[in-house]
């Protein structure tokens, strides 16, 4: 493994490109730019996420990250042996940390195998569209997500996510009459439905396997002829959960329509594959004990999951409870240390026969 020296301007010069969801493409192709100047093969896809390779070997180890973040500038400065900035965090920081890290393999490290880096655009958004094109192009043998763990930590699940958006249309009637129920009544009868479900099937059931339900907007109105509601409901499910199940429970009320945005399932490692394994090893030879994490929120692992059925869990440097917040930030030393227990990783890893 190659010397490094502590720096920490390479992710601060990817924390001043703002790139809010649907605005990366600029970012992206700067990125790309920056890489082939580093010694990387990179390019923008179609959709505009950054690819980036170094390798040639017939292991091809992915490093799933996303280049956009939440709206909201802040504003990028070192303080205190911290930098501030959004994205330091969610999730520039471990992009960061990934490049840095291949960058320090010698050659008897990187050999017979492929570091691909996939910069995925709008994971921050519902539909995923990054993640989405990329999990059918690609096949690699191990994932590492891009997603704040700590140094020392790893995430090992994710929560699954529904996302629906409910509508009731019906004439528009008197209010007096004997047998009138107002269009938002109809959505309540849904909403109550599925909370009462999630009640039930949430007792004596861990937090990583509950159904977290929250309705996250409604509204009423009417024209001449016709009166309406609308709703959006989100469902966090554990990985037990049948998404499908909750989605027709929410249309199980006459007249109820129901559009499904997501439905995602969760997603979990025992921790004892071969990757878990690695950042175990490599965590502990600097001194600490690995902590593994399951968390409440997704990630671009929920959208890959599925097609790629090969180890994989999540990492990054940095604290979560920092993500989409006003003051995030990530210490110097920690990033470092996140690089350093990723370049071990990756050199630990396998390669295929």
């Amino acid at each position: 493994m190659q010397a490094r020296e502590k720096t920490i301007e390479f992710l601060k010069w990817m924390v001043e490109q703002y790139s809010p969801s649907h605005h990366e493409h600029a970012f992206s192709r700067a990125l790309a730019e920056r890489l082939e100047q580093r010694g990387w093969r990179a390019h923008t896809d179609e959709v505009g996420n950054t690819i980036a390779s170094m390798g040639d070997g017939d292991t091809c180890i992915t490093l799933l990250g996303h280049i956009d973040t939440v709206p909201g500038e802040v504003p990028v400065r070192i303080e205190d042996g911290r930098l501030f900035g959004r994205g330091t965090v969610d999730a520039k920081g471990a992009i960061g940390a990934f490049i840095e890290a291949v960058e320090l393999l010698d050659a008897s490290e990187r050999a017979g195998k492929k570091f691909l880096l996939l910069g995925c655009v709008e994971e921050e958004v519902a539909i995923t569209r990054g993640a989405f094109h990329v999990r059918e192009r690609y096949r690699p043998d191990f994932v590492i997500n891009g997603e704040p763990s700590g140094a020392h930590a790893l995430t090992i699940g994710y929560k699954g996510l529904v996302r629906a958006e409910l509508e009731y249309r019906a004439s528009r009637r008197h209010t007096a009459s004997r047998d009138y129920r107002a269009a938002a009544e109809h959505l309540v009868e849904s909403w109550n439905a599925l909370r009462t479900h999630c009640d039930e099937w949430n007792r004596e059931r861990p937090l990583f396997e509950q159904n977290l339900p929250s309705l996250t907007s409604f509204q009423t109105g009417s024209t001449d002829t016709e009166e309406w509601a609308r709703a959006s409901v989100n469902v966090r499910t554990g990985p037990s959960t049948d998404g499908e199940r909750l989605l027709s429970l929410l249309g199980s009320v006459p007249g109820v329509s129901v559009k499904a945005l997501s439905n995602k399932g969760a997603v979990s490692t025992d921790g004892n594959d071969e990757l878990s394994r690695a950042f175990k090893k490599a965590i502990r030879e600097r001194g600490a004990k690995p902590t593994l994490r399951l968390k409440t929120g997704t990630s671009d692992w929920n959208t890959v999951a599925a097609a790629w059925q090969v180890p994989t869990l999540a990492y990054g440097p940095g604290d979560s409870s920092l993500d989409h917040t006003p003051h995030e930030h990530v210490g110097l030393d920690e990033y470092e240390e996140g690089v350093a227990v990723l370049s071990r990783v990756l050199a630990l890893l396998p390669t295929r026969p």
